[in-house]
């Protein structure tokens, strides 16, 4: 991956950002989801990480639902970019 082309990319708006959701393996008995979803605007990637499920008190189930936010970047976002590419590729695949 060409890292400065990719900031340079970054920064100057070429990069949009998917939503992706999952489900971790070899937990049949978790029944959490984890999903993540971007906003990707002019050189800061802002990520929203959120996971709902439900837990047993011994009487009933309560869901719950928590979400983190964090916004990267510079070279932090390029290391992002840089572990999912696949997040990224459809957009800009000359720079990966």
């Amino acid at each position: 991956m060409k890292r400065e082309e990719v900031l340079a990319a970054l920064q100057a708006g070429e990069f949009d950002g998917i939503s992706h959701a999952y489900q971790p393996y070899g937990t049949s008995y978790d029944n959490n989801s984890y999903q993540l979803e971007m906003n990707v605007s002019y050189g800061t990637i802002e990520l929203t990480k959120t996971i709902t499920g439900k837990t047993f008190d011994g009487k009933e189930n309560e869901r719950f639902e928590q979400s983190r936010t964090e916004s990267l970047s510079g070279y932090d976002a390029v290391d992002f970019i840089e572990k999912k590419p696949y997040f990224f590729s459809q957009r800009r695949p000359d720079l990966f």
